[in-house]
């Protein structure tokens, strides 16, 4: 995709009623569709048997959201002209995107029939892979014909995009640097690639491919989400910045006023602006206004719980996971979001264990049952699953053994290993969370690892302490310290959380509490937030006891 290759969004509304928005990339620039829809439909009305303006017509009626129409101009077409193969993966895609699969699969295997390409034929093959949910077969396809046609940038796109849903960032990675080697400003590689980035834990490199992106395409709604996302991140929400910041969620707003995600960034805006109660209003009226996009409900019921609204936040996620069981996250949000909101909140890593009732053990374990038969090759899913069991369950080696799935599924990926530790370190297994947690610490990128190393660095601290090496858990405390400078120019509320962890292991208290302060005045939200304030709490009792004479 060249510099000048333009994207949209558009929703489309599945047979089940589910409206999804789904990110387009167009050839080029749209403008005056509608006069352009209006003479390509007049002409194809008084020219039947010609198919390049039909094709025209069916492409702007794609990039438009009018999908039914264009399956059916796509359909004719391929009646008309059969070796046009690329029109026979348009009509394939869109009936994919859709929700219908199997006739996707259909029109796949039809234009497999016809070709004769080997490169082509395996491209299918994955293709049809992906429908069947055979992942396998699918990265298997889409390598042989990369390999076959390295030049190609389409092969190594479908891979990278497969692996991103697989949650192998490491893979996707390099092929979307193949991507890139070919064209270095090519804007779909690098979104995904900053994005896969990320999920590494990479942030000085992922803000490097931001930067290139904000240079190439700043309009590019996709491109300016994750702007958005970054500058609530680090508080530019007041003063210029934040007049900045509004300006740019306007702008996303007016490309279109139906992307859930553009709304979570309004949303999230006024709740790290302080008024927590307009943020929940954006996300309340976005639902009313669009009841069956499963986003929306998702954005929503996560703001309810960073708001610390565990009830509301539970039931509205139970909305969307009737609305739309399959996405993976809805999911794991209820596996965080349950526990909290059937019982009395107690703050993890506050003391107590939470204590749910028999009913709602059965729900949770129903969904985790679910999750982990619905998405096995996620990696995460099996390190959630492992952690509601330990903490909510108290079943300590099944727990223990699921979440070790994980590293199994992606043993290169540090953040596999080092939720890994933290589940045998909530299970009181301190050995072993030591040997996960430095194993993760070992596969961090040589520069740039902070979002995950502070944390893991914490958790090591906590784990010798635990093993009654002292000396080694204040090495690890000081790494923290020294990691969370660095991570505090990406995040600095969760950076002060985390050193302010560090430094209550390091025996500051006074430092540990002027941290944690300044982590709720920046807007720390929940869960968190609640465990802030409850280690606040404890750290001034122990105050003011060791003052007493």
């Amino acid at each position: 995709m060249s510099r000048n290759t333009a994207s949209c969004l558009v929703s489309i509304t599945q047979s089940s009623g589910v409206e999804l928005n789904v990110h387009l990339v167009l050839d080029e620039k749209p403008s005056r569709q509608d006069q352009k829809l209006k003479t390509l439909s007049q002409y194809v009305q008084q020219y039947a048997s010609g198919w390049k303006k039909r094709l025209e017509l069916a492409n702007l009626l794609s990039a438009k959201g009018f999908w039914e129409q264009a399956v059916a101009e796509y359909r004719r077409i391929v009646e008309q002209q059969p070796q046009l193969i690329d029109v026979w993966l348009k009509l394939g895609k869109l009936l994919q995107l859709m929700g219908r699969v199997a006739e996707a699969i259909d029109i796949y295997h039809r234009a497999l029939a016809l070709s004769s390409n080997q490169v082509i034929e395996q491209h299918i093959t994955g293709l049809i892979a992906i429908c069947q949910g055979d992942s396998k077969k699918a990265i298997l396809a889409f390598e042989t014909a990369a390999n076959l046609e390295p030049n190609n940038a389409a092969h190594w796109l479908a891979l990278g995009q497969l692996q991103i849903g697989r949650e192998n960032p490491l893979a996707a990675l390099q092929a979307f640097d193949e991507i890139l080697s070919l064209n270095p400003d090519d804007i779909v590689a690098l979104i995904h690639s900053y994005d896969a980035l990320m999920a590494v834990g990479n942030l000085s490199q992922a803000q490097a491919r931001l930067d290139k992106l904000i240079i190439l395409a700043a309009n590019d709604l996709r491109v300016l989400q994750r702007q958005l996302d970054r500058r609530c991140q680090i508080g530019l929400v007041s003063g210029e910045p934040g007049k900045q910041t509004k300006k740019m969620i306007g702008a996303a707003l007016e490309q279109t006023d139906r992307a859930a995600d553009a709304h979570k960034s309004l949303a999230y805006y006024h709740i790290y602006r302080g008024d927590w109660t307009q943020g929940i209003k954006v996300l309340a009226e976005f639902t009313e206004e669009h009841p069956y996009n499963p986003s929306g409900w998702y954005h929503y019921g996560r703001c309810l719980f960073h708001t610390g609204e565990y009830q509301e936040a539970a039931e509205v996620m139970l909305k969307v996971y009737r609305l739309y069981p399959d996405d993976c996250e809805i999911y794991r949000a209820l596996c965080e979001i349950l526990p909290l909101s059937l019982t009395p909140p107690l703050p993890r890593g506050a003391g107590g264990d939470l204590q749910i009732t028999e009913k709602d053990r059965l729900i949770l374990a129903s969904l985790v049952e679910e999750m982990l038969e619905r998405f096995p090759e996620r990696w995460s899913v099996w390190a959630t699953a492992g952690r509601v069991l330990v903490e909510s369950f108290q079943e300590i080696k099944q727990g223990c053994s699921l979440s070790q799935r994980g590293t199994q599924l992606q043993p290169q990926l540090a953040d596999a290993w080092f939720c890994y530790g933290r589940v045998l370190a909530l299970a009181g297994k301190h050995q072993k969370a030591v040997a996960a947690l430095e194993k993760g610490w070992q596969l961090l990128p040589e520069t740039g690892g902070y979002r995950q190393s502070v944390s893991a660095a914490v958790w090591l601290g906590e784990s010798y302490r635990a093993l009654g090496n002292d000396r080694s858990s204040r090495q690890w405390w000081e790494e923290a310290c020294q990691g969370s400078q660095k991570f505090r120019l990406f995040h600095p509320v969760m950076a002060d959380y985390w050193q302010g962890r560090a430094l209550e292991g390091l025996g500051d208290a006074l430092g540990a509490i002027e941290l944690y302060r300044n982590a709720l005045t920046q807007q720390l939200l929940f869960p968190v937030r609640d465990e802030v304030k409850q280690r606040i709490k404890r750290l001034r009792a122990k105050l003011r006891k060791r003052s007493r004479p």
